[in-house]
């Protein structure tokens, strides 16, 4: 659900003219469906409370996203038995300052026009008569992930009929998320405090209030498959699938209308509403490596070959080999999906100036030269030197966990030096790699061997591999439990 806010993801270009939304909806605390292309009209659903008691309403959302303007009609709402409409329209204007020195985006939003009406059976007309509201979004912009947070306070004014009574809605939220390729997460934590006023006595008749936690979620898993037949080419495999849900929980505290005894007894309760949409998938290809049967590493070097990270054309994979920097980085390039085939250059149609070397030893003929390229223009890895990148140096333990926790932005979880790991080879490890070596196991992405994780010793394929997938692992659990549930949970 890129937001509302607008966030600019780390797959598109850090250009303030390119976004992509997460929760596209609106601030208004309902969800919609498949709510990353925001180009179509979405089905919608939206819980109202300003009646006295909880209504949810489904109908359309129309959204129109501008460099400096959002707009959003929402149309044909109605309950479910058809007695409360409301029709709304809403414009917001946008202030987006692009700090490409430090890669952050900061967005704000203010309200500029507006349109609401809420009808229900009793004859009551509800009509938004003042509008106050503020949004402030900050996008961290990492090598590989896009992190952003954001808030935003509002105030509405409706009056009732004649305008002999009012109601008088103040809201506050609060918006967590981030985006990858293997998935995205946006939570909505979100307060409403109501309350009837009578105009001509200022006399409040009641309050009430709500409580609205919303959670957007796309995944990309990998779900392993027996090929039934036994007389095959193959025995298994694995499908890439991608699901997306949208779930909205809210609880209210409000009063029994026409209870004599409203101060008292209040109508207290909860409720679910979600939008699921039908998962993708896509078959991925079957690598037919003779050296990998039965070794305890098979099922993550087959998961990885069948992304395409590793080439599954060859008979052999070398699983005790040690992992070199060049293809390190191209297989961590390719599991992030950095660099697509559209972007890659054309030689026919390349000028002879273009993709100049990165390093004195990486040109453009090095069949790794892209990945390499992004990796470094990303600030994932560096050289070894004098211009020099060393493609074909063996890669250490160290080396490789700090390259991938440079990739999440994630080394201030680590405490200030002087600081000692949880590794009985804690002296062993050189002094720039033991942030990402503490981090990494703080996040359970590093857990060691016996107590030990010999940063020194050279990384074996296999074990890249391992790592690999651990490290997509995280991505589509660890991290997504961070941002629902942990933030949801939080009181």
């Amino acid at each position: 659900m890129k937001k509302i806010l607008c966030i600019i993801t780390l797959i598109i270009s850090l250009s303030t003219s390119s976004f992509a939304q997460i929760n596209n909806a609106g601030f208004e605390g309902g969800i919609n469906k498949d709510e990353q292309d925001y180009k179509r009209e979405k089905q919608y659903k939206e819980v109202i409370f300003i009646t006295g008691k909880p209504v949810v309403l489904y109908g359309k959302v129309k959204m129109l996203v501008k460099d400096k303007k959002l707009t959003y009609d929402y149309v044909d709402m109605k309950s479910k038995d058809g007695t409360v409409t409301m029709k709304k329209k809403i414009e917001l204007e946008r202030i987006i300052e692009d700090n490409e020195s430090i890669k952050q985006v900061r967005e704000e939003n203010n309200i500029v026009k507006y349109k609401e009406e809420i009808s229900d059976s009793n004859g009551d007309t509800y009509v938004l008569e003042d509008y106050q509201f503020h949004n402030s979004t900050i996008d961290d912009n990492q090598p590989m992930i896009n992190y952003y947070s954001g808030n935003w306070l509002g105030t509405k004014t409706y009056m009732i009929n004649d305008g002999e009574r009012k109601i008088i809605s103040e809201t506050t939220g609060g918006i967590y998320g981030y985006d990858h390729y293997w998935g995205a997460t946006e939570t909505q934590k979100i307060k409403q405090y109501l309350k009837k006023v009578n105009t001509k006595t200022d006399k409040i008749e009641w309050t009430g209030s709500s409580e609205m936690n919303i959670s957007f979620n796309r995944t990309k898993e990998m779900e392993y498959f027996d090929n039934l037949p036994y007389q095959a080419s193959f025995s298994d495999g694995y499908t890439l699938t991608e699901k997306k849900e949208t779930v909205m929980k809210y609880s209210y505290d409000m009063p029994y209308l026409g209870s004599k005894s409203t101060s008292n007894v209040r109508n207290k309760g909860t409720g679910v509403e979600r939008y699921d949409t039908l998962p993708t998938q896509k078959k991925l290809y079957i690598p037919k490596y003779e050296d990998i049967k039965g070794i305890w590493s098979q099922w993550d070097i087959k998961r990885l070959a069948g992304l395409g990270v590793f080439d599954s054309s060859k008979k052999f994979f070398g699983p005790k080999l040690p992992a070199e920097r060049g293809e390190f980085a191209r297989w961590l390039g390719k599991t992030m999906n950095l660099v697509k085939e559209d972007n890659k250059p054309k030689r026919s149609f390349t000028k002879k100036d273009a993709n100049t070397p990165v390093f004195v030893d990486v040109t453009r003929e090095n069949p790794d030269y892209e990945y390499i390229k992004i990796i470094k223009e990303r600030g994932i890895m560096s050289g070894v030197g004098k211009g020099s990148f060393m493609p074909k140096g063996k890669l250490t333990r160290a080396q490789a966990i700090t390259i991938v926790i440079r990739s999440i932005g994630l080394e201030r979880l680590a405490p200030n030096p002087p600081f000692r790991t949880s590794f009985k080879d804690d002296s062993s490890i050189p002094q720039w790699a033991k942030k990402s070596i503490y981090v990494a196991k703080q996040i359970n992405l590093l857990s060691g061997n016996n107590g030990y994780v010999y940063p020194n010793d050279y990384m074996s394929r296999e074990e890249a591999a391992a790592f690999l997938n651990r490290f997509i692992n995280y991505l589509q659990v660890e991290l997504k439990d961070e941002y629902r549930d942990s933030i949801i949970n939080y009181n």
